[in-house]
């Protein structure tokens, strides 16, 4: 990418503020801030209806601002974030490894992007991947089989209609091989007993499984080693972090935690939000 390339705007549909938790990245940037930055797209669509994750990805979002580099820096220090995510069908087109080294150098701060289909973004620091079981399963299975400890840090998003143990077995099977943590997301809680099932049956396979669903959710993080619980959460909002240095409290296995902020989410920030993204529309935002 040319340097007249890079010092375009960026367009945005919306921005938001939320805890590292309420975008379900549990591991990394524990306790912190994002700004999250969402891209329209005006060349794709997904079939996705249902679930909460499916407005970023609407193909009826708008370009209602548009963002220079210094812009982004601006908002990062007004609202003291910890790390950016860029999310939406704009985010796989137009960031790249260039762009993502040029705004590190200007920012010095983690800088993570959401995905939905596999894409080499080796620069980026952190990537959250949404993935619907319904569709190319065998693109992102490949995807993690290829993952290695030094890309960048990943948690994975697993959507489904149901409790189906079979659907999320071989994701479960290589992300625990690897250490990747998974969000597990449904639609139908059947009562709850399935859910459960589901949530023990894979834990054997991993033992870094969340389950986002209502009235069954689980989101503690238990030490892979002594079983004892190292993080508690309410959905959106990390509770208590107990760890040294990345290291179980009780037996001291070094666990998969990076770049750990604080021990528990940004008071401030909960009381305001409660634990969701606080979302904006960019031109009511005034940048200074």
């Amino acid at each position: 990418m040319s340097e007249n390339k890079i010092q375009l705007k960026l367009p945005i549909s919306t921005i938001g503020i939320s805890t590292a938790e309420n975008i379900s990245l549990y591991h990394y940037l524990s306790g912190g801030t994002l700004l999250r930055l969402v891209l329209p797209s005006e060349n794709k669509s997904l079939e996705c209806k249902d679930y909460e994750i499916c407005q970023i990805y609407n193909p009826n979002l708008d370009t209602l601002k548009e963002l220079h580099l210094i812009d982004i820096e601006k908002l990062v220090r007004t609202w003291n974030a910890d790390g950016i995510i860029f999310e939406g069908f704009g985010a796989q087109e137009i960031i790249n490894n260039e762009f993502i080294d040029t705004l590190r150098e200007k920012l010095n701060l983690p800088i993570g992007v959401r995905i939905f289909e596999p894409a080499n973004i080796y620069k980026a620091d952190f990537i959250v991947y949404d993935h619907f079981i319904e569709y190319n399963n065998l693109k992102t299975i490949n995807f993690l089989k290829n993952y290695e400890a030094s890309y960048p840090w990943l948690e994975l998003q697993l959507y489904y209609r149901e409790p189906l143990i079979e659907k999320f077995f071989p994701f479960a099977k290589i992300a625990g091989e690897k250490e990747i943590p998974i969000h597990i997301y449904l639609l139908d809680n059947k009562g709850g007993g399935p859910v459960k099932e589901l949530y023990k049956e894979i834990r054997e396979l991993n033992p870094y499984v969340y389950i986002h669903v209502n009235l069954y959710g689980e989101y503690i993080t238990y030490c892979s080693n002594c079983n004892k619980p190292v993080a508690y959460r309410e959905d959106g909002v990390l509770l208590t972090l107990e760890l040294n240095n990345s290291r179980c409290w009780n037996c001291n296995k070094e666990l998969p935690f990076k770049k750990i902020i604080s021990k528990r989410s940004n008071q401030k920030l909960i009381k305001i939000s409660g634990g969701d993204t606080l979302w904006y529309d960019p031109r009511a935002i005034q940048i200074y």
